[in-house]
């Protein structure tokens, strides 16, 4: 498979783009504030960096469970639907393995596992990017509110595009999730 046959199967995947982004994103800056909160009110100055890979090392921790996630989850599905086809068949249980229906199916689990695990891993860098490069905790942890409310946005643009409705609408309700998430991380992080 070249490289422009690869990039258009990526973007095909638009629901695990989404899901993956979203999970991310939203995951990360939950972890990511909360953390900051607590170094805040900790009494022990912590570098931000440490902030960032805290945030950070759960954000790879999502993008590998959604990665076997969505392997164990479509390896499931595409055998299930296999299984059904030789039985509507009239085949033996089996036979369409090593088939270029099997290889279909396998590249289409490989990709949604690259797919999900991919999109988490970025999503999750763009709540801890200002602890990585901003000294300051407060003006890091408001840029991080920022970046990620900008970062929903985009992605609601996105699914609106993609689902073909109100992009307004979609935008709405993601960056509603993501203040949601942002009030209780805050909360969370200030409540010890």
């Amino acid at each position: 498979m070249g490289l422009k046959e690869f990039i258009h199967e990526y973007l095909s995947m638009s629901r695990y783009i989404a899901l993956g982004t979203l999970d991310g994103i939203l995951a990360v800056m939950g972890v990511t504030l909360t953390a900051s909160g607590v170094a805040g009110i900790g009494g022990v100055e912590i570098e931000n960096y440490l902030i960032g890979l805290t945030g950070l090392s759960g954000g790879i921790a999502l993008a590998l469970s959604n990665a076997f996630g969505s392997f164990i989850g479509e390896r499931a599905e595409e055998t299930r639907t296999m299984r059904e086809l030789e039985k509507k068949m009239i085949m033996e249980k089996g036979s369409l393995n090593d088939t270029i229906i099997h290889q279909q199916a396998k590249r289409r689990i490989y990709m949604s596992m690259f797919t999900h695990g991919f999109s988490s891993f970025l999503g999750a860098f763009v709540p801890t990017i200002p602890f990585f490069l901003i000294k300051d905790r407060i003006t890091a942890t408001i840029l991080t509110i920022l970046l990620s409310m900008m970062a929903l946005v985009i992605l609601g643009v996105y699914l609106g595009i993609i689902s073909r409705e109100n992009i307004f609408k979609t935008s709405i309700e993601i960056v509603a999730i993501g203040l949601l998430i942002t009030f209780i991380s805050i909360f969370l992080g200030g409540s010890h």
